[in-house]
């Protein structure tokens, strides 16, 4: 009895915790892993809490390494925020709170966790909002090529001269300034930058 009291309180452990993440919010609001980012987000979930039942000592970093793996694999993310090491850090600390019973001061902490809606059930929907620069319609596309098929063309053109002088700036002024100040990241990765 105690065993399924553990599983059964830890699950819910597990789910308070990855419901006030963030930056797995995020990663699926904003499309990172596609239009089934939330059942992705929910399967991630799963396995964590699976792998932190299934193994007896497990080290904070090598469940740190499998959720920073899982985040990079599915959703093309990395947390440099320190969120992955502080849910690994509290997810072993009240597995073992748990494996005690000490339920009531595990429910006390995580009654400070942030109010928010539980979001990682299959019968709630995220909206999914694709990032602006992950997409661009096929005019621009058709813009941008034109201006590098001709060598004299520097890619300005009057009408963005024109916006210059008048105090506002386009969308391919803001392009062409943060691809000079961009570095490119290596092949398969996606750099995220703070507005």
């Amino acid at each position: 009895m105690a065993q399924t009291d553990f599983h059964r309180n830890f699950r819910s452990i597990v789910e308070k915790i990855f419901n006030n993440w963030q930056n797995l919010r995020l990663a699926v609001e904003h499309g990172m892993g596609g239009r089934n980012g939330q059942q992705v987000a929910i399967q991630i979930m799963d396995y964590t809490y699976e792998y932190c039942v299934g193994n007896e000592n497990i080290t904070q970093g090598e469940l740190q390494e499998v959720i920073e793996e899982l985040m990079d694999q599915e959703f093309n993310t990395l947390c440099d925020d320190q969120s992955i090491p502080e849910i690994c850090r509290n997810l072993l600390r009240y597995k073992q709170m748990a494996a005690a019973s000490q339920y009531p001061q595990i429910e006390l902490e995580l009654s400070k966790l942030p109010q928010g809606k539980v979001w990682l059930r299959p019968d709630v929907k995220i909206t999914y909002t694709p990032i602006d620069g992950d997409s661009s319609s096929d005019e621009d596309d058709d813009m941008e090529d034109e201006n590098t098929d001709d060598p004299m063309n520097d890619g300005d053109s009057d009408e963005d001269e024109a916006a210059t002088s008048s105090g506002r700036v386009t969308r391919s002024q803001t392009r062409k300034q943060q691809a000079e100040q961009f570095v490119e990241p290596e092949e398969g990765w996606t750099t995220v930058r703070r507005k």
